[in-house]
């Protein structure tokens, strides 16, 4: 189950890696909010798919949904993360994404035990079958998902243009940012082998 979730986390990012050093960055041609309602609307279709595969009480099915919703939240942190950063003064950008990632942390900690508690308030309240019990809240989170989509959608962001930006894999070549990248990779193996 963690190799589905975590496991789409590094696939969003290396097909985004691969598109940007060869094609741009994908956000600078869709926008950052863009790139944010593209998240959650991947999120909400990869929970959608949670009914077909409780219906066919199938653990692959329901590893490729899981898959699908980590699909999506890799793009909202690869949307969402650069905006918040530059949304104000340079000076106080890491207190932004600080602040932002403190919000991912608390969802990260308190949504399974949210999502935990639906599954398991449904399956105690009924006679559905262990697999049913799923349904419910998945779709639920489906539309949570679609709302926020909307909203993002139809509320008005400052728009933030790139500028002239460099295409390639540059930013590879300064050894610090690589060897950073290999500890945030072993970090996150490790972080995820753990628990």
């Amino acid at each position: 189950v963690q190799f589905a979730f975590f496991g789409a986390y590094f696939t969003g990012a290396l097909i985004y890696f691969l598109i940007s050093a060869t094609k741009g960055d994908p956000i600078a041609r869709i926008g950052y909010k863009n790139g944010v309602v593209l998240g959650l609307v991947i999120s909400a279709s990869g929970s959608a798919l949670f009914w077909p595969a409780a219906s066919a009480e199938s653990y692959p099915m329901f590893l490729g949904a899981l898959f699908v919703v980590g699909l999506g939240f890799a793009m909202l942190q690869i949307a969402a993360n650069p905006y918040v950063t530059i949304l104000g003064p340079e000076r106080t950008a890491s207190s932004r994404l600080n602040l932002a990632q403190g919000f991912n942390s608390v969802g990260t900690t308190i949504g399974p035990l949210i999502g935990g508690w639906l599954i398991f308030q449904y399956f105690a309240s009924t006679d559905a079958h262990g697999a049913d019990s799923v349904k419910v809240p998945y779709m639920g989170f489906c539309v949570v998902f679609l709302v926020l989509a909307a909203i993002f959608y139809f509320i008005h962001l400052p728009h933030i243009g790139e500028g002239n930006i460099e295409r390639g894999a540059g930013a590879l070549k300064i050894p610090h940012v690589f060897l950073g990248v290999i500890a945030i990779f072993m970090y996150v193996g490790g972080e995820v082998t753990v628990g």
